[in-house]
């Protein structure tokens, strides 16, 4: 919406709404609005109706040079002259002069720009002409905390800088679209903050520049009525969690909020006030799936606060089943398969009737475990002189598939299986995209990369924590004899470690073997699931990603905006 110059007609014709033919596919261009008066809506369903905001909004952005509103009274209550006429005031103002100055019946306008805002020559005869007192579009609604709830009218940043609408991707793609996000209020190009950044922003229409925060009046109540604190337990996603916990789990400590080390960040407390980011207590500032804070760990950057429960939560009993190995099971059985009652461990801790079992945390009371690494499963002692001990029944837990993957493109996850779960993951400092190979390279024999993941760490700590190992690449040809020809490993593959306990296991299949390449860190591969977990001269084998680049930038062109990119 804009002017349009017809030149044969030798004048300006100004746009103010534009209809959408839906049978003829055109646009009409209206020099109305629903303002103009004579003009009422009718209801078409051939037809859209899209009116060009700056003639229905009643607030101003800098001067209000652009202001196209419908207010017709100073501040005083004057009511305003016509522009065309030169009563009760004489002026050069005249719509016939200043065509594009929209100078139309006696609405407030600001021609010469001048620094006040818009204004009008008055009907008063001793009153040549006063301000309108037009609020800015940044003070029309305030904003509380960090403005996650803010749904006022601001549609510029702070720089002035005119906002891109939320449902286009030009000039600037991005993941916040209203379909994905439809309770942030992602409507038209208003400022938002749908990511809890520290206040409203937008993306803008300046190709060079991405996004800014938008100028909003602070409320003088900054209170967040709308979310529910708890100190015990956490809703939703623990965004009103207040409680004292500052540890995420066990051996770790919350870093805290106010201090940059061991782990720089952006969240400070001054920053987000309405956050409570008192201490070193977990919080969830930043809208997590749970409350989280960063560790003084220097190699964990930051962890959800896992030993908070939920709120409403049922307690549930230890799942009667073990996975992975016999000896992890940590169930309340406490029978033998036989249906007699377990003995106490602490009663038969020195008695050899089986083994001599050294008490520990996870032998107390009388429930089955492990503590020999029994293949045949849990167990336990009894008091009955006939069956000194007994296995239990408990079974293997119901096998369940984890793996990872990489962030190829804001919206594109590489990995080795289809997902579960197809939510986008946010750009964020502890997430981002990982470049693509060149088609076809190879990566030399005895470069050191590196593998990430959540697996298996065979009780060395830190389960369900982002990990890395260092594996060397193997070249095909070696990689082949060391499996002992069992696979056959083609170009499709690549090969990298084979020291050990350093590779990949359960949990870490679909993520990244990852390479430095000039300056960049390049994905090479993805893991797939191997023969054990980081055995002695059996390397690690992963699918080449060089020998699929081509396809993935096909993909990639096929599919441009596929809601489930994966």
């Amino acid at each position: 919406l804009a002017y349009v110059t017809l030149t044969n007609l030798h004048t300006i014709f100004l746009s103010r709404a534009f209809s959408f033919d839906q049978n003829g596919t055109k646009c009409h261009l209206l020099s109305y609005d629903n303002f103009t008066r004579g003009v009422r809506i009718e209801n078409d369903f051939n037809f859209d109706l899209y009116q060009k905001k700056d003639f229905v909004k009643e607030c101003i952005i800098g001067t209000g040079l652009n202001y196209k509103g419908k207010i017709s009274k100073t501040e005083t209550g004057e009511e305003c002259q016509k522009w065309d006429l030169n009563t009760p005031h004489e002026h050069h103002f005249l719509p016939r002069r200043h065509k594009k100055k929209d100078l139309r019946d006696n609405l407030c306008r600001n021609p010469d720009n001048s620094t006040t805002g818009p204004w009008c020559f008055t009907k008063n005869p001793n009153i040549r002409y006063q301000n309108c007192n037009i609020p800015q579009c940044s003070e029309v609604e305030c904003m509380t905390c960090n403005g996650e709830s803010y749904r006022g009218p601001m549609d510029h940043t702070e720089s002035g800088r005119e906002c891109q609408r939320w449902d286009l991707d030009e000039p600037h793609k991005h993941l916040f679209h209203p379909k994905r996000y439809p309770d942030n209020g992602l409507k038209d190009n208003y400022c938002r903050n749908p990511d809890g950044r520290q206040r409203p922003w937008c993306f803008t229409t300046d190709p060079d520049v991405p996004w800014e925060y938008c100028s909003i009046k602070q409320c003088d109540s900054d209170n967040q009525s709308n979310i529910e604190t708890t100190t015990t337990c956490f809703c939703d996603n623990g965004a009103g969690y207040r409680g004292t916990v500052a540890v995420p789990r066990e051996g770790l400590t919350c870093q805290r909020w106010d201090a940059q080390f061991p782990h720089s960040h952006s969240y400070m407390p001054q920053k987000y006030r309405c956050k409570d980011l008192s201490e070193n207590f977990c919080r969830n500032p930043d809208g997590r799936d749970a409350p989280w804070c960063f560790t003084t760990d220097p190699n964990i950057p930051w962890a959800f606060c896992k030993n908070i429960p939920r709120c409403g939560a049922a307690a549930t009993e230890p799942e009667e089943c073990y996975k992975g190995s016999e000896e992890t099971y940590r169930g309340k059985q406490m029978k033998t398969r036989s249906g007699i009652l377990c003995a106490p461990w602490r009663d038969h801790s020195e008695r050899n009737k089986r083994e001599v079992v050294t008490l520990s945390e996870e032998l107390e009371g009388n429930f089955c475990r492990n503590p020999d690494k029994d293949k045949h499963g849990p167990w336990c002692y009894t008091n009955s002189s006939l069956v000194p001990w007994d296995y239990c029944t408990v079974k293997l837990c119901k096998a369940t598939h984890w793996c990872g993957g990489s962030l190829v493109r804001e919206e594109w996850v590489l990995t080795d299986r289809d997902p579960s779960c197809p939510v986008a993951a946010l750009i964020t400092e502890h997430v981002r995209i990982i470049q693509l190979p060149v088609a076809g390279c190879r990566i030399q024999e005895g470069i050191v990369c590196s593998t990430y993941g959540w697996g298996e760490t065979k009780d060395t700590g830190h389960e369900g924590t982002l990990k890395s190992v260092h594996l060397p690449i193997v070249s095909n040809e070696r990689c082949e004899q060391l499996h002992r020809g069992s696979l056959q490993i083609t170009n499709a593959k690549v090969c990298a470690g084979g020291k050990r306990d350093e590779g990949v296991c359960e949990k870490d299949y679909g993520g990244p073997l990852v390479c430095q390449e000039k300056g960049s860190k390049v994905i090479v591969g993805v893991s797939i699931h191997g023969r054990g977990c980081a055995r002695h001269n059996r390397p690690g084998i992963f699918v080449n990603v060089a020998h699929y680049t081509g396809w993935i930038h096909k993909v990639f062109k096929t599919y441009p905006y596929s809601d489930f990119n994966y």
